[in-house]
């Protein structure tokens, strides 16, 4: 049995940052976690990031306990078991690297508030993460139709999960954005949605193509509960709410997968391959790098380039053929 306690944990830290209270039974440990979360408040992290930043301080304090320990009690061993406790886990690389990044400064940081006696760079001196070794995954266009005929839109789980799959692989949305999406941010009449991105700050306006306008409209009419909320995606008991819950629902992307035969063996299999998956699709069909940047809703062309692996020799492919002048 795993020791380290992962299951509630993601719910946990959903619930504190809607509704208050606390994190942790544990006093000292509450009141340290409330304070960093209000200074990642205050650097002006959203509430994505800092979800993700306290599930991973959540999880490392629920192992603490378990020994009988607290961040006023541990020692670097503690820390050091606790990673190699979730080296156990299935975890990808770069989670797991994720994972110590977010310990470690979080630990600095109280350090440096004299919080605590040990700090981040005293158990890990350096991390080196270079983000561009990673694998990019990159599905065709064949094996994502088969991943979305795998879903049975006869139900009505079904009917939402291949909408909000289609909003992925059609559009190239984040699964921040396909989450956030609201009924006001779409137009039937000239077919089209705007949103502000969730990453971003930035608008983005994007074609409601039928691809993803018939499941929309299937989804509002036959699954969504009637109610004044805004937001498309929200729960289907009452009372009903915003469905935030689901962007964590990578899981099922990887079913759907396996039950189409689609070979995922040593590929990323989540929400960021398909959108992935998309972009790469527009580059091998010529798509200009601009236009491809401006769908993605990416800020700089360069973001464009890394998050397409595109190397100098790519580009002069890309590049428009500058007219002879006499």
């Amino acid at each position: 049995m795993d020791t380290i306690q992962i299951k509630g944990s993601h719910k946990r830290v959903n619930q504190f940052l809607k509704e208050g209270g606390q994190l942790s039974e544990d006093k000292i440990d509450n009141k340290i976690i409330i304070s960093y979360f209000n200074y990642l408040k205050s650097i002006n992290n959203k509430e994505n990031t800092i979800c993700e930043k306290l599930k991973f301080i959540c999880l490392l304090e629920r192992y603490l306990i378990l020994k009988s320990k607290n961040f006023k009690t541990f020692n670097k061993e503690d820390i050091y078991d606790y990673f190699n406790e979730c080296s156990r886990l299935s975890w990808g690389l770069s989670y797991n690297n994720e994972n110590k990044l977010n310990i470690k400064l979080f630990l600095n940081w109280t350090y440096q508030n004299k919080m605590t006696k040990i700090s981040g760079d005293m158990i890990l001196p350096k991390i080196v993460w270079h983000r561009n070794t990673n694998i990019r995954t990159y599905y065709t266009k064949d094996e994502i139709t088969k991943m979305l005929n795998a879903i049975d839109i006869r139900t009505k789980q079904g009917k939402e999960d291949y909408l909000i799959l289609s909003l992925i692989c059609y559009l190239g949305l984040r699964i921040s954005d396909v989450i956030n999406l609201k009924l006001s941010n779409i137009d039937f009449n000239e077919n089209k949605i705007s949103i502000i991105q969730y990453k971003t700050d930035n608008l983005l306006t994007l074609p409601l193509i039928d691809k993803v306008k018939y499941p929309l409209l299937d989804y509002l009419k036959n699954v969504r509960p009637k109610c004044n909320l805004d937001y498309v995606f929200i729960t289907n008991k009452e009372p009903y709410r915003h469905h935030i819950e689901l962007k964590t629902y990578n899981h099922k992307v990887k079913n759907y997968f396996i039950k189409a035969g689609v070979n995922i063996n040593g590929r990323k299999h989540g929400f960021h391959s398909l959108r992935h998956s998309f972009s790469t699709s527009l580059l091998k069909e010529n798509i200009s790098l601009y236009s491809i940047s401006t769908i993605l809703g990416h800020q700089n062309i360069k973001t464009t380039m890394f998050y397409l692996d595109i190397d100098t020799s790519k580009l002069k492919e890309l590049a428009l053929e500058v007219p002879y002048v006499k």
